[in-house]
């Protein structure tokens, strides 16, 4: 009896928990009631095969409603989100925000969101950085890069790039940013044409086809011709300083650039492999998942599940309950002096101690 009812205990605790995390979904996501239920399913379905619980998967779910994923990608979107925190220094929260963001900048679709974890697993794993500062470097050359056309891979593979070389998000990503710009206005007005297709070894009509046409060949030929000024006779410094590029941030991040013109080219591959096999992610994932931690994690949500069930059988009976425990208590309300006196009547001619 002592079993039954501490198993009975456990599982109103599980159940509630998971009910009112899942109440977080339903606020978030304006869907029907079978897209709820089928939802609701899906959450406690994957907990079992991960060691996130249910009710932490519910909490990426209400994130993702309120971030603005559509609901036939909420779950997929939620289970990525629930791999990047497993396999990557990014958080669920960080991971969930960032890439929602960085999908609105870019106009990326939402049912490429394992792509692009995908492409940021790769690069973390491959190149001298981690994820966290590669996302933040994507989402400050995202706009930029959108603008000139370049791909969602090809955004993180220069974040990663630039990530790589010791730069930080907001003084790189801006500085990128502005390159990107400058080129861009340089194919459309013809400004300062000639001489960033000079460095590229083209012509102006070639570098202005190329970067309309693939704007990645074009800025990686403009770094490596870059690399390659002394040929000229001048350093790169001077070359800069020449074409009027004198910022500091931005030389700077030029300069990095150009010393490893070579791990820019690799980035973009890596990157753009990654988002094509579309399995980085889930192979990093899957790693951690079979260790010992993640599978008594699982355990633990599969018998937790079992408490989500009995949870909900119970739930009418115990909501029936919790009303007339409500009422009995509204009824008595008020009522203290009623029950003072009749304490101090049952009392009254007792022996005091």
């Amino acid at each position: 009896g002592l079993g039954i009812t501490t198993g009975l205990g456990l599982a109103v605790s599980v159940g509630s928990e998971f009910e009112s995390a899942f109440a977080g979904v339903k606020k978030t996501v304006n869907a029907s009631d079978e897209e709820i239920m089928q939802m609701r399913d899906d959450l406690r379905q994957m907990a079992k095969e991960m060691p996130t619980s249910a009710a932490e998967l519910s909490a990426i779910a209400e994130s993702a409603g309120q971030l603005g994923i559509e609901n036939g990608n909420i779950t997929e979107f939620t289970k990525t989100m629930a791999d990047l925190a497993v396999a990557t220094n990014l958080t669920s929260d960080e991971a969930a925000a960032e890439f929602a963001k960085f999908a609105n900048i870019t106009g990326m679709a939402q049912d490429n969101f394992d792509e692009l974890g995908s492409s940021v697993v790769a690069l973390g794993n491959k190149l001298a950085t981690n994820e966290t500062d590669i996302v933040s470097m994507g989402m400050r050359i995202a706009a930029a890069g959108d603008q000139v056309g370049l791909s969602q891979d090809a955004i993180m593979g220069y974040a990663a790039a630039l990530s790589s070389v010791g730069m930080e998000a907001e003084a790189g990503g801006s500085s990128f940013s502005k390159m990107l710009v400058k080129l861009q206005m340089a194919t459309e007005t013809g400004k300062g044409l000639k001489d960033y297709a000079k460095i590229a070894g083209m012509t102006g009509a070639e570098f202005k086809e190329t970067f309309q046409k693939d704007a990645t060949e074009a800025i990686n030929a403009f770094l490596s011709g870059l690399s390659d000024t002394e040929r000229n006779g001048k350093s790169a410094i001077a070359v800069l300083n020449d074409m009027g590029l004198t910022e500091v941030n931005l030389r700077d991040t030029l300069i990095r650039a150009t010393n490893a013109s070579e791990l820019f080219d690799n980035a973009l591959k890596i990157s753009n492999e990654a988002w094509t096999e579309n399995v980085a992610l889930a192979n990093e994932a899957a790693q951690r998942y079979i260790t010992l931690e993640s599978q008594a994690g699982m355990l633990g949500n599969k018998i937790k599940d079992i408490g989500i069930s009995i949870y909900d059988d119970l739930r009418p009976g115990l909501t029936d309950a919790m009303v007339l425990a409500n009422e009995f208590v509204d009824s008595i309300a008020g009522q203290e002096d009623v029950f003072g006196n009749f304490i101090s009547s049952a009392t009254e001619g007792l022996p005091t101690m």
